[in-house]
């Protein structure tokens, strides 16, 4: 019984494999043509839009190649009949040919990844190798094939858009990328055929001016590829792309700049649009539509085909008109949808304005959200010490860490307010020559002011602490202060920065911990210090059911409770800690971090009205982003386009633009200085202008 159960599968599997498997790779392209672009927008960070494109990525090419594989190594009846099981030799080659279109995938996707750009040359070697299986299968049945017409204008086709596909991942290639860069003293741009010029500042009084706005894009667009790859800028060049980028003035529409030249990149890195756009790609698609054209009218045409069995016919009249209307709404979505499309074939009409508009006022091109995740939170909701030890024991540790990144972790829009007061702190920054002074201060400057510019231990201890410690404390501190001042209110008309600053708090932390990769290159001994402060808050708040922020900001807060509220009382009563931290640093430099550390800056930050100060605070983190994002590797911010984009990445272009932190650009003279916005924006930024 159990024998002939398994013969009659092996019996169906044998007479459907190759058509189900057709089926599958043809509905894996229509869905890869419909959700691909959802990769950029809003939704692009929900798991139930990245798992299944990615399986859908990978499943496409593996179905067709293993099918392919199939079709050569059948053994099915040379002749047609319409009782047999198999389909005949002629139409698996003429299959095998659909097969080839389904390898060159769509126009909205050629890579997930970055990383698949730069194996352009393991493609090109598949490529060579399913053409050659392809063509022997074909030239192996040509003296009886009766198909052969149509079989040789489909293959024709298919190898047309699988060359486009290997010749979109070589273009996209970091060694290929940066050859086709021109200085941004270049009138036009490769393959954005827009006469641009650097504005100056009386052209952009008009915040609709959306035209201006978009050759500005363009212009800016070549600074991505030198940020990249190189070559390095020369010292005018780049302050004309700072005077250019402060001349548009408003922060949001500096925002859609940046959003819409890290849209372009998006579309360079990952699609065929590069590639197809322009007089070539516009004939190669037309005759290759009009090959899938007149192999539907010779299949048609021909007699042969009314001896196969009725589903093989239905499933190749399929193949045939999905190919066409696959091919028509993938250029149909892109004209409608693409930037790149937009800008490239941007024209200089009378209503060029209202086109720039559509263009400039484009909404997603990014998720729009910041990733948060919380200390406090990640150890309230932490796991009880049992079922600790039963995953050590099972070895399943790092999958209770992904469950509780899971539990914890969370989202928030991303407000236009933020990115104001973001955009405002970075333009004032200082030159390039003075901004690592800046960093190396990591908020000591900023609390002279608020603490009346004593010395207090407070600064001792940010003397002694690296980035990674600073980053941590500071998250410490403002989760501290953020459970403890909650009946803050701003004054009226005055911005309410304590939304502000534990937003960023919580991102930066979330980039810690939950993608490693991005702030690498700023954390050094992260793993070290985030066990440390981990046990020893274990240590003073042990886990329970009913635990909560709120209990455990307080519970550690009173671990070093002196009872006084005054900042030097606090100074004096601390002392024998200060010294400790002072006099027991190693020689290598690194300090033994503790609660103690976060506290001793909640009490010097605690001000007279009891309040906190929750402007200076979300100064200091601006500060701690705006280094981490410049010091991270180019290449890891070009990665995040395909994951929904990231605010750090927003951050790192920004700087680039304005020649701050970057290290490869000669020092900017103080020359360029910001234009003066208009009275609108200054009456709703005066706070955000004003330090304390």
């Amino acid at each position: 019984m159990a024998l002939s159960i398994t013969d009659n599968a092996k019996k169906l599997w044998d007479a459907w494999n190759i058509r189900g498997l057709i089926i599958l790779s043809l509905s894996l392209q229509a869905y890869l043509i419909l959700f691909a672009p959802l990769r950029k927008g809003r939704f692009a960070k929900k798991f139930y839009v990245r798992w299944p494109t990615w399986f859908a990525y990978l499943s496409a090419d593996w179905v067709a190649t293993y099918t392919i594989g199939l079709i050569f190594s059948s053994d099915s009846h040379s002749t047609c009949t319409s009782t047999s099981p198999s389909p005949p030799k002629d139409i698996l080659v003429f299959w095998a040919s659909f097969l080839l279109l389904h390898l060159g995938g769509p126009d909205n996707i050629t890579s997930y990844a970055l990383e698949d750009n730069e194996f352009w040359k393991r493609h090109l070697f598949v490529l060579l190798l399913q053409v050659g299986f392809t063509l022997y299968a074909f030239l192996k049945s040509f003296s009886r094939n009766e198909l052969w017409l149509p079989t040789i204008l489909v293959l024709f086709a298919g190898i047309m858009k699988y060359a486009e596909r290997n010749v979109a991942f070589y273009c996209a290639s970091f060694d290929h990328f940066g050859k086709d860069w021109v200085s941004p003293q270049a009138e036009t741009r490769p393959g954005l055929p827009i006469p641009v010029q650097f504005h100056d500042t009386a052209q952009f009084h008009d915040t609709k001016d959306h035209t201006s706005l978009l050759r500005t894009t363009v212009k800016l667009f070549g600074n991505i590829k030198s940020a990249l790859v190189g070559p390095l800028l020369k010292e005018k060049e780049q302050m004309q792309i700072r005077r250019t980028l402060l001349a548009i003035g408003r922060s949001q529409k500096v925002l859609q700049v940046l959003e819409l030249e890290l849209s372009l990149l998006y579309e360079v890195l990952h699609t065929k649009l590069p590639v197809i756009d322009g007089k070539s790609g516009f004939n190669l698609r037309m005759a290759n539509f009009g090959c899938i054209l007149l192999a539907i009218i010779t299949f048609s045409l021909a007699k042969w085909h009314y001896q196969l069995r009725a589903f093989d016919m239905l499933l190749t009249y399929g193949l045939l008109i999905a190919a066409l209307a696959l091919d028509s709404l993938s250029i149909m979505l892109l004209v409608k949808y693409s930037d790149w499309y937009a800008v490239a074939h941007f024209k200089g009409t009378v209503k060029k304005d209202a086109a720039a508009s559509k263009v400039i006022e484009r909404q997603h091109r990014w998720c729009n959200q910041v990733s948060q995740l919380n200390f406090l939170t990640y150890h309230v909701k932490g796991m009880p010490a049992w079922l600790n030890n039963l995953a050590d024991i099972l070895h399943l540790r790092g999958s209770l860490k992904v469950i509780k990144g899971f539990r914890c972790q969370s989202s928030r829009d991303f407000e236009p307010e933020l990115w104001r007061f973001i955009y405002y702190e970075v333009r004032d920054f200082p030159d390039d020559a003075r901004i690592n002074e800046v960093w190396l201060e990591r908020g000591k400057t900023l609390l002279k002011d608020v603490m009346n510019g004593k010395q207090g231990k407070q600064h001792k201890m940010l003397d002694k602490l690296d980035y990674t410690q600073s980053l941590l404390v500071w998250h410490i501190v403002t989760d501290l202060c953020y459970q403890k001042d909650t009946k803050y209110k701003p004054a009226s008309g005055r911005t309410n920065y304590r939304p502000f600053c534990k937003l960023l708090s919580d991102y930066m932390f979330c980039l810690a911990v939950k993608q490693p990769t991005i702030m690498s290159s700023v954390l050094d001994n992260w793993s070290t210090v985030f066990k440390k402060i981990s046990k020893m808050i274990q240590l003073k708040v042990p886990w329970s059911f009913s635990l909560d922020e709120e209990f455990a900001s307080g519970e550690i807060l009173t671990v070093e409770e002196n009872g006084t509220d005054s900042v030097e009382e606090v100074e004096e009563e601390n002392d024998d800690y200060g010294d400790k931290v002072e006099n027991s640093l190693p020689s290598h430099g690194e300090v033994e971090i503790s609660l103690s550390s976060a506290v001793l800056l909640v009490h010097g930050l605690k001000q007279r009205d009891n309040h906190y100060p929750w402007k200076v605070m979300s100064q200091i983190w601006v500060e701690l982003m705006c280094y981490a994002a410049i010091n991270c590797r180019p290449n890891v911010h070009a990665q995040q386009l395909s994951q929904g984009g990231e605010l750090l990445t927003l951050i790192w272009l920004l700087m680039n633009h304005m020649g701050l932190g970057t290290k490869n650009y000669t020092t900017l003279k103080k020359s360029s200085q910001p234009p003066a916005r208009d009275p609108e924006s200054d009456s709703e930024n005066e706070d955000q202008l004003q330090r304390i």
